[in-house]
């Protein structure tokens, strides 16, 4: 197989679920894009909804990686939090295509809402409760906050802005400058008091 066809695929997929959406996209259409015959795209991929999956699988790694080195740059799990946040939202302005394929194309995917093992997505959300965590061990943070329970309420809130800034017209507010808002919301609640 042709890894550089095969990256040409996904890379025309991100383009054509951003346009059409993941429901209305044909795999005729991201097989045009991408310069090769529709048979050749069902030689890498069973279907849509595994282009899909493999999409995020793959643009996950990159994103991963930026981040730990984000935040190993930080000496606070605080500023490690923040970076967090940061990188995330940074990414969802800076990568709109992938980022409108992160936050609502995705749930379209029958297969990803119910068959996805989510293998990067739970490394992506460790990394959170992971710095939770780290925070604890330092006297930063309360101890009686649990990580999973954290690093859901951070994904979801940072999820839900994302998503509302990806279904707006305008994009009028610089999305990733908004970290620190976010941050102090979330920080303030479980910071130890009286430190």
């Amino acid at each position: 197989m042709d890894s550089h066809k095969r990256a040409k695929i996904l890379k025309a997929a991100i383009k054509i679920f951003a346009r059409d959406g993941f429901f209305n996209a044909k795999v005729e259409e991201i097989a045009k894009e991408a310069g090769v015959a529709t048979g050749t795209t069902y030689l890498y991929f069973d279907n849509k909804d595994d282009i899909l999956i493999s999409i995020f699988e793959e643009e996950m790694i990159p994103i991963i990686e930026t981040m730990r080195n984000a935040i190993s740059k930080k000496a606070t799990a605080r500023e490690k939090i923040i970076e967090i946040i940061t990188c995330h939202l940074k990414m969802m302005q800076e990568k709109a295509d992938m980022g409108q394929l992160l936050e609502l194309e995705l749930r379209q995917s029958s297969k990803f809402i119910h068959g996805y093992q989510g293998t990067r997505f739970k490394e992506y959300l460790d990394i959170m409760g992971e710095t939770l965590a780290v925070g604890q061990e330092s006297g930063e943070f309360r101890n009686d906050i649990h990580p999973v329970i954290f690093k859901q309420i951070l994904f979801g809130a940072l999820d839900q802005i994302s998503m509302n800034w990806s279904l707006s017209k305008s994009r009028k507010i610089d999305l990733h400058l908004s970290a620190d808002q976010i941050a102090a919301v979330l920080l303030d609640g479980i910071e130890k008091k009286g430190k």
